[in-house]
Formats: structure tokens, C-alpha cells, sequence
């Protein structure tokens, strides 16, 4: 497995991370690789030294620069795979820069990496906003007055240009782009898990309530660094095995139809399993299902319980299974919340065959709850009569994750 690393190229590795990596971020460290963060801190700032976090603390913030770059996407009424882009960028970024602490120390604040990870996305992903709408989000969401809440809701919130606090938002994302863009090496095109799921379950042809609870946990995967952790046919594999568990439906009963084009190793090699279908091992989708319910269930759901977060709702509104798979620990045959309608603007659109259709903004009265809604009735996969066993071509074996530090030093 090592030597499969070594081989491999650094582009292929430098942004898959393992949990020791994750234990030792610059926020935890407070080992900083930007020059600038050091030369323009203060005095009484650098006799200080940087102010560190515990891994605990910086993922709770990072939970909730994710929630603000959901709420400037239904502002904004992106698409899901511009928001997961978006997402990626911020967690990649906080891998090699720290959090900031305070106002007054150094690092970068979550809430301003956030909006310059949309402004970013919005770019890369051909979703274009303009800047003063961006900063509009930006601002909107951040109000946490009543009327703020509503005008953010009704989509109406328009910031007065020569005002200093738009100007602010305006020069902090313009230069926060620079930032990212070097730190993240100009590395921008972004695999996409949920459309890895969607024609991974298209294939299979799941059962829609199986495929859409899957969709639903991927979207809670994008509140915590696990999103980093694998890359994107892993993830989406744990998330639908996860599916399967939760649904009480065995993965091993879906098998696709082998293409034509695809070399056949024995006679009776005309199916492929749903491993060689999202092309992982048995071990990797196991690894990634429990990483999904011990580091995103186990750790998020009793934040979200004791202090939820403000941005829970528009999480949901793009698909959540948090309430589900809380409910799903003492609840037998729970079904998962229905999706929201398809969103035309978004580049992996949900199954629609057998499978649910992609999130979208919600209307404009403001986000929907989805898990107020009813649940549709479950259904139970079931085998093809006399399938033959799929003898494909063995799955991959992947290399291992590697730090993103083997890159080497980046200049902010």
C-alpha cells in the first residue's frame, strides 16, 4: 500500500487526509505556514504567539462556516454541487491555515473563508454571481435580527454600496480569493460524491427512498472534515451502504448489467456488484460508513440537539438525515424525509429513476423543514431470480491517504 502511494501522483494524494492529520491542523498546532498572517500580526499579538484551538473547537467551527456558506447558497439559489464545491474548498483550506480565535489574533476567519469559497465555486462551477450579490448573501445571513431574517428569507436584502461595511465584505473576499487559491495550489476541479451516488444508484437501480436517504447523508457529510477524509467513490459508497443499514436492506442484493464494451473475464461475468459499481473495496465503503456515524452522527447530532445551529434548516432544505438517523437508533423501518423538487441549475441532478431528485432553495417564505413532512412507505430489495455471482475485474485498492503537507510550503 505504501509503495502504491509513492506511485501515484501528488495531485492524486495531497488533498486526502487521515485522521492524524486532522489532530494536528495548524488551528491545533498553532504551527502557521503564512508568512503574512505572522508579519502583519501585532506585537502584543506575536509575543503572544498563535492562540491554538482543541481538535473539538475547530470542528465545531468549521460546522459552522458550513452552515453559512448553505445559507448564501439558498440566498444566492445555487446549485447542490456548487455548495459541495464550495464546502471542499473550505475544509482543504483549514488543512494548511488556522482558524482564527479572535477578532484581534491571527488566522483566518471562518465566516469571511466561507463567503470567498462561494464567490470561488460560484466561478469554477459556471454559477455566476456578481460580487455586490455574493456580499449581499454574505451580509443577509449573517443578520440575526428578525427583519434581517425575513428580508434574508424573501431574498430582498440589499446592502448600500457606499456603505463601510459592504466595502469591508467586498475587500475581504477579493483578497480572501488570492488566499485560497494559492493555498489550495490552483487545484480547483473538485470530484463530486453525490455524483458518484447518483449514477452509482441509477446503475443499481435502488429503490428511491434507499438512494434519496443516501443523497440526505452525504449532505450531512459536508458539516465535518470526514468530507476530506476519502475521496469521492468512497464516500458516496459509505453513504449508501449506510443507506442500506439504516433501511435494513442488504447492499449485496444490487447488481448492475455488465456494458458491453466492458472486458468479460469469465462466461458468466455478465453482472457487477455494487462494489465494483462504485469501484471500492468491501473495506474502504466500511471505513467510510464508520467514519460517517462516529465522526458526523457521533459528534454532530448532539450539538445540533443541545444548541442547534443557526443554517439547520436550510441544511435540511438541501436534504438532511440527521433527525432520521437519530430517530433510526430505537426506531425499526424508519423511512427518510422526501427531498425537495429538482433544482434545473445543478450539475448532478438526484435519481429520478428509483431515486430521489436533487435539492433545491426553498421557496420564498423562507427554508423548509423537511423532516415535518411526511415519510414515504419503505421499500425491500430484492435480488435478480438466478443471478450469477460478478467475477469483474477486482475492485481497486486504493493508496493510502497521505498528508497534504508532502506538497510543501505554501505562501498565503
Amino acid at each position: 500500500m505504501a509503495n502504491a502511494a509513492a506511485t501515484l501522483p501528488v495531485v492524486e494524494t495531497q488533498w486526502l487526509f487521515s485522521r492524524e492529520d486532522l489532530a494536528q491542523t495548524p488551528s491545533v498546532t498553532g504551527i502557521s505556514d503564512a508568512p503574512a498572517a505572522r508579519s502583519s500580526a501585532s506585537p502584543q499579538q506575536q509575543q503572544r504567539g498563535t492562540q491554538t484551538l482543541t481538535p473539538t473547537q475547530e470542528r465545531v467551527l468549521r460546522g459552522k462556516g458550513v452552515h453559512l456558506i448553505f445559507k448564501m447558497g439558498e440566498f444566492l439559489q445555487l446549485g447542490q454541487h456548487v455548495m459541495s464545491t464550495a464546502v471542499t474548498y473550505f475544509h482543504r483550506f483549514y488543512m494548511r491555515r488556522p482558524l482564527q480565535v479572535s477578532r484581534s489574533g491571527p488566522g483566518w476567519s471562518h465566516y469571511e473563508i466561507a463567503a470567498a469559497c462561494v464567490f470561488l465555486a460560484c466561478k469554477v462551477e459556471e454559477a455566476l454571481r456578481k460580487l455586490p450579490a455574493v456580499v449581499d448573501a454574505a451580509m443577509s445571513s449573517l443578520d440575526k435580527s428578525y427583519e434581517g431574517q425575513m428580508r434574508w428569507a424573501e431574498r430582498s436584502f440589499r446592502a448600500n454600496q457606499q456603505s463601510h461595511e459592504f466595502q469591508k465584505w467586498r475587500d475581504s473576499i477579493l483578497l480572501h480569493e488570492e488566499t485560497l487559491l494559492t493555498t489550495l495550489c490552483f487545484d480547483l476541479v473538485v470530484p463530486q460524491p453525490h455524483e458518484v451516488l447518483v449514477r452509482a444508484t441509477q446503475s443499481l437501480e435502488v429503490e428511491r427512498p434507499v438512494a434519496r436517504l443516501a443523497w440526505c447523508i452525504l449532505n450531512d457529510c459536508l458539516r465535518d472534515p470526514t468530507w476530506v477524509l476519502f475521496d469521492a467513490p468512497v464516500l458516496a459508497a459509505g453513504a449508501f451502504q449506510k443507506a442500506c443499514t439504516l433501511r435494513n436492506v442488504d447492499p449485496a442484493n444490487y447488481y448492475a448489467a455488465r456494458p458491453l464494451d466492458a472486458p468479460q473475464v469469465g462466461p458468466d461475468d455478465n453482472y457487477y456488484d455494487w462494489l465494483d459499481v462504485f469501484d471500492v473495496d468491501e473495506e474502504e465503503a466500511q471505513s467510510a460508513m464508520q467514519a460517517i456515524d462516529q465522526d458526523v452522527y457521533g459528534f454532530h447530532m448532539p450539538l445540533q440537539h443541545q444548541r442547534p445551529l443557526r443554517g439547520d434548516k436550510e441544511l435540511k432544505a438541501k436534504g438532511s438525515a440527521m433527525d432520521l438517523v437519530a430517530s433510526a437508533r430505537t426506531t425499526q423501518g424508519v423511512s427518510p424525509a422526501p427531498m425537495p423538487k429538482t433544482d434545473t441549475g445543478a450539475r448532478a441532478e438526484a435519481p429520478t429513476n428509483g431515486a430521489s431528485a436533487a435539492p433545491v432553495a426553498p421557496p420564498a417564505n423562507g427554508p423548509t423543514d423537511t423532516s415535518a413532512t411526511a415519510a414515504p412507505p419503505g421499500a425491500t430489495a430484492t435480488a435478480p431470480a438466478a443471478m450469477p455471482s460478478s467475477t469483474a475485474a477486482a475492485p481497486r485498492k486504493r493508496a493510502a491517504s497521505t498528508s497534504s503537507r508532502e506538497s510543501g510550503e505554501l505562501s498565503s
